[in-house]
């Protein structure tokens, strides 16, 4: 009590009095802002059981009897996701708007109107016989993250937007990420006579969706118009299970180039032509084919694959030794000058069994797609939401294609992977665990309110 006693000595008894509630009036007030503090936080909680429900409900927008799922773009099944999808986002009073290429843009706007936007987004559509999470899990993720933020009653500095993108997978027509690339003034590979696997017209299908192929270019947007770009997606392979990570934080995504290879032999009678006689175009394919591990194995690096996914011989009868055989090979890697090398090791073996048979052998680019490394102040800003998290994300590359793919050359982009168990994607067993889609989904939240914090 001496040290009360003496201030009462010094500043009289009232005096202390009042210094006495100036100090509980303070400590009240710094009590009442961090039990306001901590309200915030507790509202700013992803809501794991909404977005399992959300995921579940658009999976069901095209899923069959055998459990099998088909949501291929522009089809009825894509357009009922979609509708679901937009009906998440009119429940909070916003209403998305579609562009010139069919992507769904919703938006909230931030309190400066000077800055560019902080985009979120992925896809809806599948492949055929597709899984629950590919794509729909980033737009899933965004939306939750809206959601999260108006019910705290934050608003952004930056606006934020959700895109889901048109037709990421190209199943129907052989060229996909139409929205992406028209967003990024990519529109030109789209043509009006293209074909899909229905043997439709582009246009035709185009129109039916409410789009028309000759105004895909008016999708496009500057590179001022969004600050950051977005996509949390699954894996589609098998790193982060392995290493039992729930987050990876994506350095790039690979590079690819695809091309169409011909080797011509002769056909002939399959009952009267020889074995030794035999320019058989099949078995020189096949010769080349048994070999690409090992040229990839030896000059390859970590990451670097080669695929050999299609292949048909003339005359294709069962009683005709194959005359030509035409087949793809596609290369992907993060390092266009490691994608070259491989290249040219396998033209070259290609070219050895070419010449030790006497086959003609011809090779046609038929496209290429730079590696996409992602932005270092968006990989940062992942990496500081993961510590937050408690969850120290690793850094890999993609070597799946996605839309952030395109918006890297464009805007500032970075993506967010969560585990795909046992690696597989792009089929009915496909799955996540909800602990990652929780683990994923705050991560999104926490480089959301990062990027808002740390960007201009």
């Amino acid at each position: 009590m001496l040290h009360r006693t003496v201030l009462i000595s010094w500043y009289g008894n009232d005096s202390l009095k009042e210094s006495e509630k100036i100090v509980k009036n303070r400590m009240q007030t710094c009590f009442n802002k961090m039990q306001a503090y901590k309200e915030l936080v507790k509202m700013q909680e992803i809501n794991i059981q909404r977005v399992m429900s959300n995921l579940e409900e658009i999976y069901q927008c095209g899923k069959k009897e055998n459990g099998e799922c088909d949501r291929l773009a522009f089809s009825p099944e894509d357009v009922k996701g979609r509708k679901t999808f937009i009906s998440y986002f009119e429940a909070m009073g916003i209403h998305p708007k579609m562009d010139a290429a069919g992507n769904i843009i919703a938006r909230i706007e931030g309190t400066d109107p000077s800055l560019a936007c902080i985009a979120m987004g992925s896809h809806l559509d599948t492949v055929p016989n597709g899984g629950k999470y590919d794509g729909v899990l980033g737009c899933v993720g965004a939306l939750e993250v809206c959601r999260v933020l108006k019910e705290s009653g934050e608003t952004l500095r930056h606006p934020l937007e959700v895109i889901v993108f048109t037709d990421e997978e190209g199943a129907r027509f052989g060229s996909s990420m139409v929205g992406s690339s028209s967003i990024c003034g990519l529109s030109g590979e789209f043509h009006e006579d293209d074909v899909d696997l229905f043997g439709l017209r582009r246009e035709e299908v185009f129109q039916a969706y409410g789009i028309h192929t000759a105004f895909l270019k008016d999708a496009e947007r500057p590179a001022d118009s969004i600050r950051s770009f977005l996509e949390l997606h699954v894996e589609q392979g098998i790193s982060l299970y392995r290493e039992g990570k729930s987050v990876g934080i994506v350095s790039s995504i690979a590079g690819v180039t695809r091309y169409e290879v011909t080797l011509e032999g002769q056909a002939n009678h399959a009952g009267s032509t020889l074995m030794g006689d035999r320019k058989d175009a099949l078995v020189a394919a096949a010769d080349f084919i048994r070999q690409v591990p090992d040229i990839v194995a030896q000059w390859g690096e970590k990451y670097t694959v080669a695929t050999v996914g299609a292949i048909r011989v003339e005359p294709g009868a069962v009683n005709v030794v194959p005359g030509k055989c035409i087949f793809s090979l596609e290369i992907r890697d993060q390092d266009d000058a490691v994608m070259t090398r491989i290249f040219e090791k396998l033209k070259g073996c290609l070219e050895e069994i070419a010449a030790r048979g006497n086959y003609q052998l011809g090779f046609r680019q038929v496209s290429y797609h730079a590696p996409a490394p992602m932005a270092e102040e968006v990989k940062n800003a992942i990496r500081k939401a993961c510590e937050k998290e408690g969850c120290p994300g690793i850094e890999l590359p993609s070597g799946a294609f996605h839309d952030s793919l395109l918006m890297t050359a464009r805007f500032p982009t970075g993506m967010i992977f969560i585990p795909s168990v046992d690696g597989i994607s792009h089929s009915p067993k496909e799955f996540s665990r909800e602990e990652d889609i929780e683990k994923g989904c705050k991560v999104l939240l926490k480089t959301v309110l990062e990027l808002d914090r740390s960007l201009d």
